[in-house]
């Protein structure tokens, strides 16, 4: 009973997605109460329908962060051999997309160019704003050396 609630979850949560992207919290608002509608009921009646709310945000969150292989119920998105030696040099299974808000995986981000095209565009302004901030610093090392040897 348990594993066709949470299969049934997970079917919702794909179909959302499909509708509306990675945003967790449109996801939730979609999925929550067909999921799980007497907890939902239980939970409006209790008074703690934001908390179930923002719980299962911060779920979705998460799950939507891990890379597709960690769940076996995941989307299931398979990276093209011919693009795995490329993504292998990758030091994150997931890159921030401005657009969204949120963490994509990158099989996701292979599946939606325009997606990949986002991330790589904020990663280099981000990279230029560290290479900038340890220009800066550089500077500021320089002249404290320099003023304490004088």
């Amino acid at each position: 009973m348990l594993s066709d609630k949470l299969n049934l979850f997970y079917q919702l949560v794909n179909e959302a997605v499909g509708v509306h992207g990675l945003n967790a919290k449109a996801v939730a608002d979609v999925v929550i109460t067909e999921a799980f509608p007497d907890t939902m009921a239980a939970a409006s009646h209790e008074g703690a329908d934001t908390m179930l709310r923002n719980g299962v945000i911060a779920f979705l969150s998460a799950y939507f962060k891990r890379a597709p292989s960690t769940s076996p119920m995941q989307l299931e998105l398979e990276i093209p051999p011919s693009l795995t030696p490329i993504v292998q040099k990758l030091k994150k299974e997931a890159h921030y997309v401005e657009s969204l808000g949120q963490y994509v995986p990158v099989p996701i981000l292979i599946s939606n160019p325009e997606w990949l095209d986002d991330a790589r565009r904020y990663k280099r302004v981000k990279g230029e704003q560290t290479l900038a901030e340890a220009d800066v610093l550089d500077e500021l090392y320089h002249a404290v050396i320099n003023q304490k040897s004088d």
